[in-house]
């Protein structure tokens, strides 16, 4: 692919940011969602702009079947445990809008994990380290800085004994750049979370749980 001048590029922003703030434009012209051409991402061949979205959907779909695989690969689990994640991911897949979305991590999720609370807080660049170091242990353990972070965007109930606050790599799945949301979830169990638990688990849930709220588009991209 050739390189693009500046000046081109100048303009095709302009043009992007234009689409953006108009979001009404192909609800008046239709008809250019079958007449604007886009290259084929893995095959040598121009699609509509419908049949891109659409492959765009089936790929991360696939690749949700992939992470729900190795999930269930990873460690043993009891019979339960496994079919509550199934019908978590399965509900996950099949949900097509935000609402849906949160309805279904927040029930899913709290039967896989016998809590009391599950929540989805909004995006914050404070959560950025959360992604890959998770908050997660009894109320005993947690730094008080970070339970303070906590309480800035959600009221702490005092009967939670145990938390685990995870950044949401959101744009992550999509390649777009955007801050990250984080999965509250919540016990009144002093043991249901533990300091000593292992990252890894969790932040598969957590990249479930951002891929599908990328794949509805929940959440607007970072301005940069």
């Amino acid at each position: 692919m050739s390189a693009i001048d500046p000046k081109q590029a100048e303009q095709e922003e302009l043009v992007a940011e234009w689409l953006r703030a108009t979001p009404g434009f192909f609800e008046r012209y239709a008809h250019l969602l079958n007449e604007i051409r886009l290259k084929h991402p893995h095959e040598d061949r121009a699609i509509s702009l419908q049949e891109r979205q659409m492959t765009l959907l089936r790929t991360q779909n696939q690749e949700l079947n992939r992470r729900l695989s190795e999930m269930l690969h990873f460690g043993s689990r009891n019979d339960k445990t496994q079919q509550s994640l199934v019908a978590w991911l399965l509900r996950l897949m099949g949900a097509n809008n935000k609402a849906d979305v949160e309805v279904a991590v927040k029930t899913g999720l709290a039967e896989v994990f016998e809590v009391e609370s599950v929540q989805i807080l909004d995006p914050h660049s404070a959560f950025e380290s959360w992604i890959n170091a998770p908050l997660c242990g009894s109320a005993k353990e947690l730094a008080a800085a970070s339970v303070d972070l906590l309480a800035t965007q959600v009221k702490i109930d005092a009967e939670w004994q145990s938390m685990v606050a995870i950044g949401l790599p959101l744009g992550k799945s999509i390649g777009a750049t955007q801050l990250p949301a984080v999965l509250l979830l919540a016990s009144k169990d002093e043991t249901r979370f533990t300091a000593d638990m292992g990252a890894f688990y969790l932040r598969q849930i957590a990249e479930l749980v951002a891929a599908a709220l990328d794949r509805i588009q929940a959440y607007e991209p970072s301005v940069s």
